[in-house]
């Protein structure tokens, strides 16, 4: 349910004044009250200490990330300018000084931790089956995908109906859905904006194509490629598109390096197909629907063009703000919910500095040593545990490549539950590893 209520960040089950619980939240939070009950009634979970030693690091970093913002903006306080997290009312930079923000940041990184850390503790148990959870994901990427288009057919067909008081009822977030791209509409699914929605879907998308080039996936994984692929071309998001780009050239890179010719030939197959499709859909609307040609071809235009757009240099302005920030605090940074940029990267130099940065490094550096040696280890094995690896590893590659391109949060709930199908899978892999080197 948390996986599946990922899709849903525009929308809330609860409204509290301005303030809405997040679809994703509430099933989170049930969870977290029954792993706490669990742990009260004296269940043992496996693997508990290893976990714990490995994600030492990650720990390390929220509660720097924590500390900073209790201390920073006190200690910067009216030295330095920011840019709110809200900024309904003011839509310019302020004084740094404690808020809200910092609180509510707080609350959301704490409950995100204690989430991650609850469902690796569960995914450990003999008995949890992580195919499952994947499954609930796919299943929700579908859900988001069939939502965007119907979507798209209301905002092309008026007649439709689309209930956007149920898809857009968070009042703590602005919601753009009425973007176009030149005659086209913009979709944003169940989204805020087109370009999370194809942040979402990005990591669908590389989740999918990866599983199926390396022989895990089945139809359904098959099916996903062509619907997560169709719905972020409707978006019109330029991050979207670059991610996607990105991850293409990821690919050819990896295939050429690994020397792995079945994937080197899957994937130029693949990439073989994909033209041919391209090529058969262009002529056939070339021939019967010329008008939808043309309209692509201004989309594309516009995309190139946006360089030079309002919208643009306002992202550049707050990413250049927030990176003139991280000298300004000497690179300590302004705390956790002070500034919000436009792009990941600036926006983590600026509220948790160059200190939480360099731990993060150091987390995801040997978070991406372990896979590498767990999957070479385990080179030949079809098991689960190595499909769920590389499946759930290419979702957040694709999620973070997107977010890192135009996106100024990565800490959705349902974002570290598949980071923690992706721990778990690995301490389970290595433990059965290691149990077969033992006999």
């Amino acid at each position: 349910m948390t996986l599946i209520g990922g899709i849903f960040q525009a929308a809330a089950v609860l409204v509290m004044g301005g303030l809405g619980l997040q679809p994703t939240m509430a099933p989170g939070m049930l969870f977290i009250a029954f792993m706490g009950l669990q742990f009260m009634l004296g269940v043992k979970f496996p693997a508990v200490g290893p976990t714990l030693k490995f994600c030492v690091p990650l720990f390390i970093s929220f509660f720097w990330a924590l500390l900073g913002s209790i201390l920073l903006p006190r200690l910067f306080e009216g030295v330095v300018l920011v840019w709110p997290q809200k900024m309904d009312d003011v839509a310019a930079r302020v004084p740094l000084a404690p808020t809200r923000g910092n609180m509510t940041q707080d609350c959301y990184l704490v409950l995100d931790l204690v989430m991650f850390v609850m469902t690796v503790f569960f995914l450990t148990r003999r008995e949890a089956d992580p195919r499952r959870l994947y499954n609930a994901y796919l299943l929700g990427a579908a859900l988001a995908c069939g939502i965007g288009f119907w979507e798209m057919a209301h905002r092309l067909v008026g007649s439709i109906p689309f209930p956007k008081e149920l898809f857009y009822s968070n009042p703590g977030w602005a919601v753009l859905d009425g973007q176009m791209s030149g005659p086209v509409p913009r979709i944003n699914a169940t989204f805020t904006e087109p370009s999370s929605c194809a942040t979402f879907l990005t990591g669908t998308l590389y989740s999918t194509v990866w599983s199926t080039l390396r022989g895990y996936g089945n139809w359904a994984t098959r099916l996903m490629i062509f619907m997560s692929t169709l719905c972020l071309l409707m978006t019109t998001s330029t991050t979207g598109y670059v991610a996607m780009l990105a991850g293409l050239v990821l690919l050819i890179v990896y295939a050429v390096l690994s020397r792995e010719r079945r994937l080197f030939r899957r994937l130029m197959m693949f990439i073989a197909g994909g033209i041919v499709c391209m090529g058969v859909t262009t002529l056939a609307l070339t021939a019967f629907a010329p008008d939808v040609v043309k309209a692509a071809s201004v989309v594309m235009l516009e995309t190139q063009d946006k360089k030079q757009s309002a919208s643009y240099e306002e992202r550049t302005e707050k990413d250049a703000d927030s990176y003139q920030l991280a000298f300004d605090t000497y690179g300590l940074g302004t705390g956790w919910g002070s500034d919000r940029s436009s792009s990941l990267l600036p926006g983590f130099l600026a509220t948790i500095g160059v200190v939480g940065v360099l731990i993060l490094v150091i987390w995801n550096g040997s978070l991406f040593l372990k896979i590498y040696r767990t999957i070479k280890a385990a080179a030949g094995e079809r098991s689960l545990d190595a499909w769920m690896i590389e499946a759930t590893f290419t979702a957040l590659l694709g999620r973070t490549v997107a977010t890192l391109i135009s996106g100024p949060v990565l800490g959705t709930m349902d974002f570290y539950v598949m980071l923690a199908m992706l721990v778990s899978s690995l301490i389970r892999l290595q433990t059965k590893a290691g149990k077969r080197v033992r006999a």
